[in-house]
């Protein structure tokens, strides 16, 4: 019975030592933030769509802004829509495609509380209004859609 007690002992000694040795691999590797590889900048499209947020305050127009990074596999799946929209709505709206990761932008991010990508506000300065559009208006269009005719709508009771 001695011999046995011994032998599982050993073995838990063994299996300790075994699993902190593995666990040192795997935070020694695992332990540094790695962030994602920065791939091309997103190709904003140049008709009808504004870079700077200056443009946006200035407008008498509601903008749709676009908050973005070049890394968001969503974001350049978007972008081209994102184009489509601002070609249609130029008469009502103007389109701000804003790059959270440049320096500049930052004071918005912060401003408009950005914690995902993309995200999507429509800005009223003339009624001073900022409204987030539903995170699915960037997976289909129909909605899409329907939260800018929807918005249009609402802003008439305003004016």
């Amino acid at each position: 019975m001695r011999k046995r007690k011994k032998f599982f002992v050993i073995l838990f000694i063994l299996a300790s030592i075994g699993l902190f040795i593995f666990a040192g691999i795997v935070l020694k590797n695992n332990n540094r933030y790695t962030p994602p590889a920065i791939t091309a900048p997103i190709e904003i499209p140049a008709d009808g769509v504004v870079t700077d947020f200056n443009e946006v305050e200035k407008s008498d127009k509601p903008a749709v802004v676009m908050f973005y990074v070049d890394w968001c596999t969503y974001c350049r799946r978007f972008m081209p829509v994102f184009g489509d929209f601002a070609k249609q709505y130029k008469d009502n709206y103007i389109f701000a495609a804003i790059n959270c990761d440049k320096p500049e932008n930052i004071k918005y991010v912060q401003e408009y509380h950005i914690m995902g990508f993309p995200t999507l506000y429509i800005v009223d300065t003339k009624i001073n209004h900022k409204f987030s559009l539903s995170m699915s208006a960037t997976a289909n269009e129909t909605v899409m859609k329907e939260e800018l005719n929807n918005y249009l709508n609402v802003r008439k009771n305003f004016l």
